[in-house]
């Protein structure tokens, strides 16, 4: 094999040259396009035409309680500012700081430019009262759970009964009232809470003062429940047995129905005079 000659090695090295300057040039323009590119999403994000000029451009939804302004005066944005200066995530945080606002989520809208907000409102279902046997020492600063006349939710959420009054929305209170819960109650007041809302006998306020005896203001009276447990509904069931209490029994005389033993229900009459049904 004859060796190649110089003109080859010359003309090899110099096609080398020109593919090694077309990949330099190559990269060159690709660097430029990003930053162009870049560049230019920038400048778009932080023209006029990307700019949220008032609250009118947030566009709420899912909302029932709260009113749209309600919700808009609620965005901590600062007018005018751009699209791109705004996180999302911080202002649905922003808005779940609120008591009566379950969860939020907040993303842009560029065409027109704006902000779209979902939100999940707190419902309340009853109104909290603190327990009168331990009355408060002191008045605190901030609001404290329970320990204070509030609102509960179904899930047993605690807001200051103002939650709702002090964003511009106007509610009517729940009927239902329940005293002396506790922070440690949520998962129990869940049950007692969908119980009551199945049972044929209404029930418009609950004692919870003393742990050992729950106790019912239903229409047909009292009703001492004791300690709440796996036992509940049928001790509402026994209570809609007991319809027919006042064709046997003086309602004036009866003090309180007993449950219990949701097997034995007990009246305890003023007289004393006990009947078992």
């Amino acid at each position: 094999m004859s060796a190649p000659k110089a003109n080859d090695l010359a003309e090899r090295r110099r096609q080398l040259r020109i593919k090694r300057r077309i990949k330099f040039y190559q990269r060159v323009w690709r660097s430029l396009a990003m930053i162009g590119f870049a560049g230019g999403i920038v400048w778009l994000a932080r023209s006029p035409i990307w700019l949220l000029r008032s609250a009118e451009q947030i566009e709420v939804s899912e909302n029932q309680t709260l009113s749209d302004a309600n919700v808009r005066d609620l965005v901590p944005v600062a007018y005018p500012q751009t699209l791109l200066e705004i996180e999302p995530d911080e202002l649905a945080n922003m808005l779940t700081k609120q008591a009566s606002i379950e969860s939020a989520v907040v993303s842009r809208r560029l065409i027109p430019p704006g902000l779209y907000v979902r939100i999940t409102e707190r419902q309340p279902v009853a109104i909290a009262l603190p327990n009168k046997a331990r009355p408060v020492q002191t008045i605190p600063d901030q609001p404290q759970p329970f320990q204070e006349p509030g609102l509960i939710d179904a899930q047993g959420y605690w807001m200051p009964r103002n939650s709702f009054a002090d964003v511009g929305a106007d509610i009517a209170l729940p009927t239902l009232t329940v005293e002396g819960m506790r922070p440690g109650y949520a998962g129990a007041w869940q049950v007692i809470y969908q119980e009551i809302q199945r049972s044929p006998v209404k029930i418009t306020a609950i004692d919870w003062s003393d742990p050992n005896n729950l106790i019912l203001q239903s229409e047909l009276g009292a009703v001492h429940i004791g300690t709440f447990g796996d036992r509940f509904a049928a001790q509402l069931a026994a209570l809609d047995q007991l319809r027919s209490l006042s064709e046997k029994v003086n309602p004036e005389q009866v003090a309180f129905i007993d449950l219990k033993d949701p097997q034995n229900p007990v009246i305890e009459t003023f007289q004393a005079n006990n009947q078992s049904f």
